[in-house]
């Protein structure tokens, strides 16, 4: 892993963004306002960010569905594994790890399973640009670079949306492209370039369908306000004196700036993100530093902790799930 360039890439963009976090607040006076704080308030506070990711997997079933009938309940620790994955491997790699430890624990589709993946990437950055543009108007974009992301975000996941729908409309068409696109894969798969189209073509056009579009921005919008909610939870233990658009503004910057390729689970981009957003509503920096910094933990920590645990009791070595992104793809399609 450590010979990959993605690698070296996602950590040298986190260290950037980490100085870029620290500039004009000295550490010692982070460390003197986490010093400050009340810390009881993370135990609530995980429990509403386990709600949100309960909300999560009630969407992921609802995209499963044309791939395998997956409870909600049952596909939990898949998503905790793609968490930890997420959170100790460059690049969002815990994606691949998700789709391939369920694939071979449930003998569905991989590919499949992936392709249900990518929608909701696709839907979670535009439920987030949607908030960010309606929290920012509410409260203001206090500070350019806010201004900046916001554009971004909206420009390109506007496109995304365009694109995935225009591509995936009819059936045929999205076929066409996907066998255009498994043209590129290696020789040895050709084989089963047919199942590998079916199966990817199959779960992405999952929200054609109207209910289960419906379903999934609400379940999308759900998991992302009950986020929020967390985090306005542990900024009651920091006595921050914001109000919840603060705290949507916040979750939506910070979510979208770790969209950049980083390590750690965003390590660096969010804590940037998540400071200037509190700074820009009046916040202090020392404090707003120290916020940003317990506030990714809560997201990062217990569900490493867990994934790790989840991954151990499958029987699925680290060093096998760091390897997984080079395995073949296996199609089963149902």
């Amino acid at each position: 892993m450590i010979r990959s360039v993605r690698f070296w890439a996602s950590l040298a963009i986190s260290a950037v963004f980490i100085g870029l976090f620290l500039r004009a607040t000295h550490p010692v006076a982070i460390k003197n306002a986490m010093v400050g704080a009340n810390y009881w308030y993370l135990l609530p506070a995980f429990g509403v960010l386990l709600c949100a990711i309960s909300a999560r997997c009630v969407r992921w079933s609802v995209l499963m569905r044309p791939v395998a009938p997956l409870s909600p309940l049952r596909l939990l620790p898949y998503a905790i594994i793609g968490y930890m994955a997420n959170n100790l491997l460059p690049a969002r790699a815990g994606e691949v790890v998700r789709a391939y430890v369920l694939g071979d624990r449930e003998d569905v589709s991989k590919l499949g399973t992936f392709g249900t993946i990518a929608v909701e990437r696709l839907f979670d950055g535009c439920i987030l640009v949607l908030m960010l543009l309606i929290a920012g108007s509410y409260v203001g974009f206090n500070d350019n670079k806010l201004r900046i992301i916001a554009l971004a975000s909206t420009v390109f996941f506007l496109a995304a949306l365009v694109a995935f729908y225009i591509l995936t409309l009819s059936e045929a068409r999205a076929k066409r492209v996907v066998h255009r696109l498994v043209a590129f894969l290696p020789a040895r798969f050709e084989h089963r370039a047919e199942g590998i189209a079916e199966a990817l073509v199959l779960s992405v056009r999952s929200v054609h369908d109207a209910r289960s579009l419906v379903l999934v921005l609400i379940f999308s919008t759900a998991a992302w306000t009950i986020e929020a909610g967390a985090y306005a939870v542990v900024g009651l233990g920091f006595h921050l004196g914001v109000g919840f658009p603060n705290y949507v503004l916040l979750l939506a910057a910070a979510n979208l700036a770790i969209i950049i390729p980083t390590f750690f689970g965003g390590t660096g981009p969010f804590e940037w993100a998540a400071k200037l957003t509190l700074v820009g509503a009046g916040v202090s920096n020392s404090v707003a530093g120290a916020y940003a910094i317990i506030a990714h933990a809560l997201v990062l920590v217990p569900t490493t902790i867990l994934g790790l645990i989840l991954l151990w009791s499958f029987g699925v070595s680290f060093r096998r799930m760091t390897g997984m992104k080079a395995e073949a793809p296996e199609v089963v399609v149902p």
